[in-house]
């Protein structure tokens, strides 16, 4: 049997190293494909597209990593990820088509999808369909493309409510597929440097909405945190909202306060969140956000934006992280570190939480019970 997650777009597009895609993005579908290749034999295979001009593939503990050239337009819609087609993959799959094909979209899904899952269905195969996102696009093919999966797996249990609500997906089998995470190799540090030590680890762009984080470093250091400090990890997405950035520490003086450490290996960021004392995610168009989860089975809490589908399915204000809205990011911030003993309870009560609900066996459980149903 060979399954497949393919997630139709080029890493690039999703603002990740394509040379560190293996290390650095999906890792929780990563490892329970490892775990199903293992405890039942099949092939398993994780597939993306790239700008390359040629198909290659590489083997990563065991899981096949295949990329298929992106068509070129002219347009410019082959850097586009929802506008992303692959004439290589189409191929590909009418030859040999996998037993089973998890297709990874956001909710606004992708012609390409659609055409994709015709000939999944052509050839006698099921299809997943692996949602991401708030927002849905609704119309004919798509409805058609929902209706013809063997069922669809969201990350949140908030996503899923939302949905059902929806006509779009009226009467139609969703699941909840939770991304865990190893908290052998994200686990707590006995001891953690002096701070505030606040830590933002993701793409730099816009909508993400970093400069939040550095207007709490810029309240904590006017209420008696001289030493707050702020690292930022991740790619740069936006050279017009870094160069901002670097004119705000510069306007408000905080040069010494933050600091930008560019691209991490996935494997070095169990120490940075281990270090932190508290995980930023000041975007308030956040669904999952993996980051999230990993912050805290560090023991490290998170500070979300209270927005629908997105931290609010899996914190608790003050139990076991933060949840504010915009306006009021800053100052939750500041109250949370006036309170230190408060503080270490609610970084207890985060990885209490990751352990029992995130883990990457609760993880591989459905994804093994998705490939039964398909198959």
């Amino acid at each position: 049997m060979k399954i497949s997650i393919l997630h139709p777009f080029t890493p690039k597009a999703a603002g990740v190293v394509e040379k560190s895609v293996t290390t650095y993005h999906s890792q929780p579908h990563l490892k329970a494909m490892e775990i199903l290749a293992a405890k039942t034999g099949n092939e398993c295979s994780i597939e993306y597209f790239t700008s390359k001009c040629k198909q290659y593939s590489l083997t990563f503990n065991k899981i096949q990593y295949v990329f298929y050239p992106v068509d070129f337009k002219w347009n410019g819609d082959h850097k586009k990820w929802k506008k992303q087609v692959s004439k290589k993959c189409l191929k590909k799959y009418k030859k040999n088509t996998p037993d089973v094909t998890i297709i990874n979209m956001s909710g606004h899904s992708s012609p390409f999808s659609y055409e994709l899952s015709k000939i999944i269905l052509e050839k006698g195969k099921n299809y997943i369909a692996m949602l991401g996102g708030q927002h849905y696009t609704d119309n004919q093919m798509f409805r058609e493309y929902y209706k013809n999966a063997n069922h669809i797996l969201v990350h949140t249990h908030i996503q899923k409510q939302e949905m059902e609500r929806l006509d779009l997906f009226k009467g139609l089998d969703i699941r909840v597929f939770p991304l865990g995470v190893d908290c052998a190799i994200f686990k707590t540090m006995d001891k953690k440097p002096i701070g505030p030590n606040l830590l933002y680890v993701g793409r730099i762009v816009e909508w993400k909405r970093i400069h939040l984080a550095i207007e709490a470093i810029q309240l904590l250091k006017e209420n008696g945190f001289a030493d707050a400090r702020l690292r930022i990890i991740g790619p740069i997405s936006s050279e017009n909202y870094y160069k901002s950035l670097k004119n705000m520490l510069i306007d408000k003086r905080l040069e010494k306060n933050v600091e930008y450490l560019g691209h991490k290996e996935h494997s070095e960021l169990p120490g940075y969140f281990q270090e932190a004392d508290l995980f930023t995610l000041p975007s308030d168009k956040e669904t999952f956000g993996m980051v999230m989860i990993e912050a805290m089975a560090c023991g490290t809490p998170v500070a979300g934006i209270d927005c629908p589908g997105g931290p609010a399915d899996v914190i608790t204000h003050l139990e076991n992280g933060l949840l504010s809205t915009p306006e009021n990011y800053a100052v939750t911030i500041l109250d949370y570190f006036k309170n230190s003993e408060r503080a270490r309870e609610i970084g207890k009560n985060a990885r209490e939480k990751v352990i029992k609900e995130y883990s990457i066996n609760a993880t591989f459980e459905v994804l093994r019970e998705s490939v039964k149903a398909a198959l």
